[in-house]
Parts: structure tokens; sequence; C-alpha cells
């Protein structure tokens, strides 16, 4: 089963607001976003205990989710990480139990990564906030949200980015826990605008699961610290607790044939 890269429109019927989403991603692209989507803010009701959209931006009608791709050789080099040639230190040995002593330091994963990530994030912020304001300026109100962080204590967010993924039709939620985009797997960093002014919404491209997962599972098997279950659940205490390696979007064969984006 492949996912798949058509998208249909629940708008498809009014030409003007095409126009105007086709305009919208145009811009978006024009300024560095390799991924680009829309979804309906009342769709969010699938997620009921998800954060919506309109506790944002009261009247929301439309939330756009735009981000950028990671380069794939350095993304490979999580699955890698004697390539960092760090060595763990004797308190990391005596905090970890015999079970795992043949495993990477911890951090070694992301040593080549974490770099990239930091751009990705101040490009992704860059888009979002310009797109925004062109929102802003055609008289319709915006928020765009920067870079958060979970809540330490319960691993939540104020919003969450992959219900939004799933239903502009980006892609399908992974046993990675992360959304399988069709080009670009995993490997994605994004954000979210609420606006208040309606645009054609995409169509999810299928079930919540890509079905590939169940018959796969390498992001199980390559996990260090043994953090997913194969059925879509990841311990993200543990995750976290190890730095949230990033081995489980590397292994994912979804996109790894995925060509380097286009420069803008």
């Amino acid at each position: 089963m492949a996912i798949s890269e058509k998208r249909g429109s629940a708008l498809d019927e009014k030409p003007a607001l095409v126009r105007e989403a086709q305009d919208l991603e145009e811009y978006a692209r024009s300024i560095g976003a390799d991924v680009f989507g829309i979804a309906a803010a009342e769709a969010f009701t699938e997620f009921p205990n998800k954060p919506r959209p309109d506790t944002f931006v009261p009247g929301a009608k439309s939330v756009v989710v735009l981000g950028v791709a990671n380069t794939p050789g350095l993304f490979a080099s999580v699955s890698t990480p004697d390539l960092a040639e760090i060595s763990p230190k004797g308190a990391e040995y005596a905090a970890r139990s015999a079970k795992y002593m043949d495993r990477p330091p911890a951090g070694a994963e992301r040593y080549f990564l974490n770099d990239e990530l930091a751009q990705m994030t101040n490009d992704v912020m860059r888009i979002g906030y310009k797109t925004s304001w062109k929102l802003r300026r055609e008289g319709y109100r915006a928020f765009y949200f920067t870079p958060f962080s979970q809540d330490a204590r319960f691993r939540t967010a104020p919003f969450s980015l992959m219900p939004a993924m799933y239903l502009t039709g980006l892609g399908q939620m992974g046993f990675n826990c992360s959304i399988l985009h069709p080009e670009f797997g995993p490997r994605l960093w994004v954000t979210a605008i609420v606006t208040d002014k309606e645009l054609p919404a995409g169509k999810p491209l299928g079930a919540h699961y890509y079905e590939g997962c169940k018959s796969c599972l390498e992001c199980v098997k390559n996990c260090p610290i043994r953090a997913l279950n194969g059925k879509g659940w990841k311990n993200v205490w543990r995750c976290a607790a190890y730095g949230c390696c990033g081995t489980c979007l590397s292994v994912c064969p979804i996109g790894k044939t995925a060509a380097v984006p286009a420069a803008a």
C-alpha cells in the first residue's frame, strides 16, 4: 500500500477561493516552503481531545500548514551514530541498564542534525511569519505558531500539528508517531497558521494510521530505548529522557527516495 499524493478539495466549486489558495501556496513556496496544505477549522472536531483552532482565532475558518524538509543525507546520519565518534561518559554507563550498554551514547545520533534543525526552525518561523502577514494585509486575522516547547511534566503542547497535517492531506500517522508525507516521509519541520479566511480544504489521504506500518516496524525495531510499542504509541517521557534521538524518523522507508527540494 503506497501513500497517495492526491488531495481533493471540499470547495472545488468555488473557483475564486481556489485561486486565492493557489496564490497563497505560490507565495509560501516562493519564500522557501517545501510543503503546503489547508484544513478546515471545523474538521478538528475529529480530534476532540486536541486544542481547537478557534481557541486562537475566534471564528477560525482554515488552518494552513507549511514547512520545510530535512536534507536526506544529514538525516540518514542519525542511523549511523558512530560517525560522530562520541564516547559515552562513565556517568552515562552507570545510569544505563546493562540491556542497553551496546547502544550509542545519548546525543550521538543527532550530532550532525542539530544545527540543521536550528536552521529549519528559523526558516519555518520566517515562512509562517511572512505568510501570516500576507493574510493580515488582505484583511483577515491570522495566528501563526512560533516554535513552542512541550510541557515538561505532561509532554503536551498548545497546538497539535500532526492532526493538522493529517486533515490537510499531507500524510498519515506512522507507528513512529509522526506524519508520513508521500515525498519526504516523517522528515519535515512544520508550523501552522490559524485564520478566519475561508480557503479550500484538502482531504485526508486515508485512515489515521498508514497501513504499511504494520508490516514494516523498522522504527520499533531500531529505537535505542524501546519507546515505541508498534501500535502507534510512544513513551514520550522515555524518548525525551534519551534526547529524542530521531532514529525512528531516520529509518522510516517512506520518502527515502525523495529528490532534494529545489532551491527557492
